[in-house]
């Protein structure tokens, strides 16, 4: 894991989640992916291509 580190905040860049704040709570290392929670109960795996730091504008 070397893209993101657990708790930052980033958003991803596409689909009906983009720009919506995420924060990293767990990396699957055999799948090379991070799970990115958005609210209490939304949570999904992406990869580090489809994600970006979170910036506020």
């Amino acid at each position: 894991m070397d893209a993101f580190k657990l708790g930052e905040g980033v958003t991803v860049t596409t689909g009906p989640l983009q720009g919506i704040y995420g924060i990293i709570v767990f990396y699957d290392q055999q799948q090379k992916r991070y799970l990115v929670r958005f609210t209490g109960q939304q949570q999904l795996y992406f990869s580090p291509e489809e994600i970006i730091l979170w910036s506020k504008k």
